[in-house]
């Protein structure tokens, strides 16, 4: 038999050979799309950014990884638009949902007034916060 060893550390290759490999598997399972990374950013009139949303689309869903608008430009609307705006993106890419993750600290009841459910959370992560999970159907 074969003896295994475990290394730690961080080596890119070892990443990129990792997820091929559950790439690959889920092929076989689902039909594969590839990811498409997506960037909404705001900028003044001299490009300075001052909020965007990162996500990716895969799977007929539209996920937000990061949403964030500076502290000049909160309460005037501008995370609704950026939202918005990626769900009009999603539906026009043919996705059927938009999910995303936030803490507590963070926007969980944003999220809720433009529509979005909870499908799950974290309770005490980080330790006296909830970590939400969130999403929205489209139509």
């Amino acid at each position: 038999m074969t003896r295994l060893t475990l290394h730690t550390g961080y080596q890119e290759e070892e990443t990129c050979f990792i997820k091929y490999q559950l790439i690959k598997h889920n092929k076989g399972k689902v039909a594969y799309t590839e990811e498409e990374k997506i960037n909404l950013i705001l900028k003044d009139d001299e490009k300075n950014i001052l909020g965007g949303l990162v996500g990716h689309i895969d799977w007929e869903c539209f996920f937000v990884d990061i949403l964030w608008v500076d502290e000049s430009l909160r309460g005037l609307g501008k995370g609704q638009e950026l939202i918005r705006e990626a769900e009009e993106l999603a539906i026009t890419k043919g996705c059927r949902f938009i999910r995303l993750e936030t803490f507590s600290f963070q926007a969980p009841e944003f999220y809720k007034r433009l529509g979005f459910k909870e499908m799950g959370k974290l309770e005490d992560f980080p330790k006296g916060y909830t970590h939400y999970y969130m999403y929205k159907e489209l139509n």
